[in-house]
């Protein structure tokens, strides 16, 4: 593949989105990075990418943002502009104006969007964006029959990990002591901001269903009232609901889990928390919304219920308590998984063979 600029535009990039970065300067691109110099994320990038430069986006109408990369457009012109995140999509779309040059968005989640916001236009449905990376099927189909977007502008990339970055002794070795928990406690575990659409409120309506051994953490921002007030109304295993806060230690936390539940009701994309558990080799057990389908291969590497059904939840979660060996071969094939179909090397190499099929597309446009 011929060498290439590709200017990326962004507020901040996780892990998987710098080494997808890495990867495509390795094999020749010219990468340009411009971030908000805010992103809790910076020191790393700036190891990464020293020469990235900071951009602040203060909303998506931002002409001061504008101004300041199309200075930089014109001076080094990029075959290609990748702009993850909605603020600097929309300020990428003002800078590229007039100017030649394929802009590239993201989208991670479903819903959040309508052809009837004006918003909207100013991002994804702008005519200008070439094509929509979707994190997952799910998004395609949504961008597709929701919002009326052409197949030809959608594409599937997974967001690619390497189960490598997962292994090793965690931070810090957690024990049922450690939190107060008995030795025979089984763990039900929970990661993630518990927002209504993770469907929290699903799970804690499904422990009254299980074993009194069972244990359920909850590690993650519970901003939600409304979820200890429900614990706290299942007299039958209230105490045995656990909210644990945010934690800086989710691979010790995840290694103490017997089961991770994933129990969403709504706009899951690819959620990296499933991920983590998986290349931790933790089982499984999910809803069958959005991506999470795709993640768990349609129910060969993990437990699919459907949606905001506490008894096919908690039914799914004592089969998988109650048979170790079952857990054990869950653990083995969710691994297996990201590593032969959600790895970091896929997401590289099909992003590139995007880039080139746009490149294709401008040769093939010169009169």
């Amino acid at each position: 593949m011929p060498s290439y600029r590709l200017l990326v535009v962004a507020t901040s990039l996780d892990r998987p989105h710098v080494a997808f970065l890495e990867g495509l300067r390795a094999a020749g691109v010219v990468v340009d990075l411009w971030f908000d110099p805010a992103s809790p994320r910076r020191a790393d990038i700036l190891k990464r990418f020293p020469d990235a430069r900071f951009l602040s986006v203060r909303h998506r109408l931002d002409g001061r943002a504008a101004r300041t990369l199309r200075r930089w457009v014109v001076a080094h012109p990029p075959a290609i502009l990748y702009a993850p995140d909605n603020k600097p999509l929309a300020i990428a779309l003002r800078a590229l104006r007039g100017l030649p040059g394929h802009i590239v968005a993201y989208r991670g989640t479903l819903g959040h969007l309508s052809r009837w916001d004006p918003a909207a236009w100013l991002t994804y449905l702008h005519p200008r964006v070439a094509r929509i990376v979707c994190v997952s099927d799910a998004v395609v189909d949504y961008l597709r029959d929701d919002l009326r977007l052409p197949s030809a502008r959608l594409v599937r990339i997974y967001k690619g990990h390497d189960p490598t970055w997962y292994d090793g002794p965690p931070q810090r070795a957690v024990t049922r002591a450690d939190l107060g928990l008995p030795s025979e406690a089984q763990i039900v575990g929970f990661v993630g901001n518990m927002r209504p659409v993770k469907g929290v409120d699903v799970l804690i309506r499904a422990m009254d269903r299980l074993p009194p051994q069972a244990h359920l953490l909850l590690v993650g921002e519970g901003g939600d009232p409304r979820l200890t007030r429900l614990a706290a109304a299942q007299p039958s295993c209230s105490e045995r609901i656990h909210f644990l806060g945010p934690s800086e230690n989710i691979l010790g936390m995840l290694d103490l889990f017997d089961v991770f539940v994933m129990p969403s009701v709504a706009r899951e994309g690819l959620p990296r928390a499933v991920i983590e558990a998986l290349c931790r080799r933790r089982p499984v057990v999910a809803s069958t919304v959005g991506g999470l389908p795709e993640l768990l291969d349609q129910g060969r590497c993990g437990v699919l219920v459907p949606p905001r059904d506490p008894a096919a939840l908690a039914e799914a979660i004592g089969r998988l308590l109650a048979d170790a060996e079952w857990r054990q071969r869950l653990g083995v094939a969710g691994r297996q998984q990201i590593d032969t179909r959600f790895h970091i090397r896929d997401t590289i190499a099909q992003t590139l063979a995007l880039h080139q099929s746009l490149l294709v597309e401008s040769l093939e446009a010169v009169p």
